[in-house]
């Protein structure tokens, strides 16, 4: 039995008009979002139908959703279904609890359903503070519309046999602890199966702890002080004798005066839960709930295979599916211990009875678990409710897909940004808040972030952005007389932004994509343009910075750095400890015919380091300088060096010997456009 989705409408924050349907895996769900955007409502909404602690199961007039706070006094309805599915017939035997009745097939996959739906009205009819009318059904069928012929009564029985324990961020963790002890522990020793007489051993050990008390002088002059005291003020035929007793009359009595202890402390001695820190008291109701559900599917275990259990199966009240509900667990433990409850409530869910929800807004969380396993949370502000959506992911097993996945595993800041930046690699994450900083727009303070995608496809993350509906910019290089670069660039992003079907821009179509050169054509791809049937002739690279793509000209940021400032990047650092590259510059070397050679073949070389393999010689106009920006570039960016250690140096002597003003007129002009983009992308963003 496993929880296959929920459906929500008219509950805090999600509408009646735009109601949400959220599906679950099998193991773990992951809710993420800003904020204030309705994770937590969704995690109630199953604590209305299920909560173990049945205070939470009631609805407040709070509970339904209110766009319009000027008009409270307007009657509200609420609905909150819960699906659970079963394996279809021919995946296997059939486990159905005996409990469950009024089961119906899912006529979107055929499967078994066993759905139930709580129904609520607030109407102020009668009571200006409003009545509340909520009812709790079965529904015998999977179709949107429920007649009321398709509904029964949901019995408190199969109502409590369905457990959703919830864990808040905002928990206080002793209440917590102390909610839990009673529940969990209380639970697991009333139903403790006492063999061999050993339930009376105990009773006639603890009844001898009273006996003793009673021969020391000083508990007995106590004893008999208190009645005394007792029998001249009370005058009543009942309770008129007062004694002084250790509460172990039966076995219920002794088993209430157990306790979790821990040791040793720093000087060898046992202590009690109360004097473990907040996290500590956390960790330890993670692992009360945990070693419930394993107490409870030994039970089962023995149950089926029909060995004696230590617990009695009448009084243990197995559930027939369990759900834990953690809300933020980063709010009380630090990191490392993350990774250990990811682990712990990971095993938990692989049971088929079991499954956990986790919402979050750590990346050491993130980064734990599938991008497929993630549900992310906005709040649309046009339509004043909660909008849920899966992650647009590749649906193949490939490569491709696992490119895709590891990569918004390792940038899990991209689900909680306002704007996404795309660039190729590590120093464009240096280069681009520095520039955004000299536009007033700091990264961290707007949401944004700086992904490194190697240019590699870069729709799929653009619809994965889509689905999330988190605006994006993306930085390429251009890569011009480079093996596939510059017109080679140019078509790859018509392609992909064809392919991603949201171009931006009428004239980026897959129709051009023919009129295109060959990379190694001899044309400028910076001025390249077509000519279309309603008589505009435009320029493509302008084009697509339209669409928001844009291109590091000629090669990369790196190289449109060194043009920018020239006189820092092409100076040793001697600070730093720096020789600086080999002049290659005719006369540096010996004079003469095999000098000139010499000097000839260290261009080449210099050449197909930079363009690299494949390339078919410098075509393009570069700068008059170029060979002595070549040379730095390969001393900087292409022997062992770290890309980002150097630019972070660079870009401090940058500041160092330029005003901010005097930085932005020498920045390569495409990073400006790009600040500039960024700028007026956010201004448009609701917060």
């Amino acid at each position: 039995m496993q929880l296959k989705k929920i459906f929500i409408s008219g509950f805090k924050s999600i509408s009646n008009e735009n109601p949400q349907t959220i599906h679950f895996e099998h193991e773990l769900t992951t809710f993420i979002g800003h904020n204030g955007t309705g994770k937590s409502s969704a995690m109630e909404a199953l604590n209305k139908l299920f909560s173990v602690d049945h205070s939470l199961r009631s609805l407040s007039i709070n509970d339904f959703h209110n766009a319009d706070v000027v008009k409270e006094e307007k009657d509200r309805n609420l609905i909150i279904e819960a699906w659970f599915s079963f394996p279809k017939p021919k995946e296997g035997k059939i486990s159905i609890p005996p409990l469950i009745e009024h089961l119906t097939i899912d006529k979107s996959d055929g499967g078994i359903l066993f759905r139930v739906r709580l129904e609520g009205k607030l109407s102020f009819e009668v009571n200006p503070i409003g009545d509340i009318d909520e009812d709790t059904w079965v529904v015998s069928t999977s179709d949107d519309v429920v007649e009321e012929s398709s509904k029964q009564r949901l019995s408190a029985a199969v109502r409590n046999a369905i457990q959703v324990n919830y864990v808040p961020a905002n928990r206080d963790p002793s209440l917590q602890l102390k909610y839990s002890s009673k529940a969990v522990l209380g639970r697991l020793l009333k139903a403790i199966e006492w063999a061999g007489g050993s339930q009376k051993i105990i009773e006639e050990q603890a009844s001898k702890l009273n006996a003793l008390t009673r021969q020391n002088s000083a508990l007995t002059e106590i004893a008999v002080a208190i009645n005394e005291s007792w029998g001249s003020i009370y005058k009543g035929r009942y309770l008129s004798q007062a004694s002084l007793n250790f509460p172990v009359a039966n076995i219920d009595e002794i088993l209430k005066l157990i306790q979790l202890q821990f040791n040793p402390d720093e000087v060898g001695n046992t202590v009690n839960v109360d004097r473990l820190s907040d996290g500590q008291k956390s960790l330890v109701y993670f692992s009360l709930i945990k070693a419930m559900f394993d107490i409870d599917k030994n039970t089962r275990k023995f149950i089926s295979s029909g060995e004696t259990s230590n617990f009695n199966p009448e009084k243990m009240r197995l559930p027939i599916f369990s759900m834990i509900s953690l809300e933020e667990p980063e709010n009380h433990l630090s990191p490392h211990y993350l990774g250990r409850i990811i682990k712990l409530v990971k095993d938990y869910g692989r049971n088929e009875l079991c499954q956990v929800i986790i919402s979050s807004h750590s990346s050491s969380i993130l980064s734990r678990v599938e991008p497929e396993q993630i549900r992310h949370f906005r709040l649309d502000h046009y339509l004043k409710s909660t909008v849920v959506s899966e992650l647009s992911l590749p649906k193949k097993d490939d490569e491709l897909s696992k490119f895709i996945k590891e990569a918004v595993k390792a940038y899990p800041e991209i689900y909680f940004s306002k704007l996404v930046i795309f660039g190729e690699g590590d120093s464009e994450e240096v280069i681009i808040p520095k520039v955004l900083k000299l536009h007033s727009t700091e990264i961290d303070s707007h949401s944004i972030s700086v992904v490194p995608l190697g240019g590699r496809h870069v729709n799929h993350f653009w619809r994965l952005l889509r689905s999330l509906q988190i605006p994006f910019i993306t930085l390429l290089d251009f890569d011009i007389d480079r093996n596939g670069g510059g017109f080679g660039r140019i078509k790859y992003a018509v392609e992909q932004l064809a392919e991603f079907e949201e171009r931006g821009s009428i004239y980026i179509n897959k129709n051009i994509v023919e009129s295109i050169p060959s990379w190694d054509n001899k044309q400028d791809p910076t001025k390249f343009t077509i000519h279309y049937e309603d008589g505009a002739t435009i320029n493509i690279v302008d084009e697509l910075e339209k669409c928001n793509v844009y291109f590091s000209s000629p090669l990369d940021i790196d190289y449109a750095m060194i043009e920018a400032f020239p006189d820092i990047f092409c100076e040793k650092d001697i600070m730093y400890g720096e020789i600086g590259p080999r002049s290659i510059e005719k006369g540096d070397v010996e004079e003469g015919e095999q000098g000139e050679q010499d000097n000839l073949r260290a261009q080449k070389e210099l050449i197909k380091a930079v363009l690299k393999k494949g390339n078919s010689g410098v075509r393009y106009g570069f700068s008059a300088d170029y060979l002595k920006y070549f040379l730095w570039y390969r001393y900087r960016f292409l022997s062992n060096k770290s890309k980002p250690a150097s630019h972070v140096r660079m870009f401090t002597k940058i500041e160092k010997k330029y005003t901010s003003d005097e930085i932005k007129e020498k920045l390569p002009p495409v990073l400006i456009r790009v600040s500039e983009k960024t700028v007026k992308m956010l201004a448009e963003i609701i917060e």
